[in-house]
């Protein structure tokens, strides 16, 4: 079939084709728009332990602190799994001066994402649809985890961990209206053309 048959027969039932294109493209503009502000919040930490020993100060080698890299990323597994804990979660609404919200302890253990992507390196986001909320949320994660890290790593001089953060970075992340209205459109245009082609087989073969 030439290209030339296929816009005829998408002229013949150009009612079906045109109202295809509007609706999805109305309705992609109007889910869109419909949808709340929505705002990803992000940080980075990294776990650390502090070295007592010198390599100056000893005449044996320090394997260029090998253990303390090795400790520091088992800690850091702890510091994963205070952001899955709705216990954690619930001491860092309160840190940040938030009303805990009424949902599942399931719910809660999502609250968080922390990854860990390197031994001692760790990828902390949260989203929500107050940007405010989020913002005092991820620093009092980081208070909530220097706080437990101090608690749990020190020793009567000083503390063996340290925690380092990476300043908070909060972004909006909305669908791009336009975006989604374009595609609605394009989307609407290929399934109008099918529609008309389809109708028009069906017919020839009745």
């Amino acid at each position: 079939m030439e290209l030339r048959e296929y816009f005829r027969i998408i002229g013949k039932y150009k009612v079906i084709f045109l109202v295809t294109v509007v609706v999805l493209t109305l309705g992609a503009f109007i889910f869109t728009k419909m949808q709340p502000k929505s705002f990803l919040a992000s940080t980075t930490i990294t776990v650390n332990k502090s070295s007592t020993l010198k390599q100056s100060q000893v005449n044996y080698y320090l394997y260029d602190n090998y253990y303390n890299v090795q400790s520091s990323s088992l800690f850091s597994m702890i510091v994963t799994s205070w952001y899955d804990s709705p216990a954690g979660v619930k001491e860092i609404y309160t840190k940040a001066g938030i009303p805990l919200p009424n949902v599942s302890q399931k719910a809660l253990r999502k609250t968080f994402k922390a990854a860990r992507v390197e031994p001692a390196t760790i990828h902390v986001s949260l989203t929500g649809s107050n940007q405010g909320e989020i913002e005092k949320l991820i620093n009092a994660s980081f208070e909530v985890v220097q706080a437990k890290t101090n608690e749990l790593g020190r020793t009567d001089a000083e503390n063996v961990y340290d925690i380092v953060k990476f300043p908070p970075i909060v972004s909006e992340t909305t669908p791009n209206l336009w975006l989604n209205t374009i595609i609605g459109l394009v989307a609407g245009l290929l399934l109008g053309a099918i529609l008309a082609l389809a109708v028009e087989y069906f017919k020839k073969e009745s």
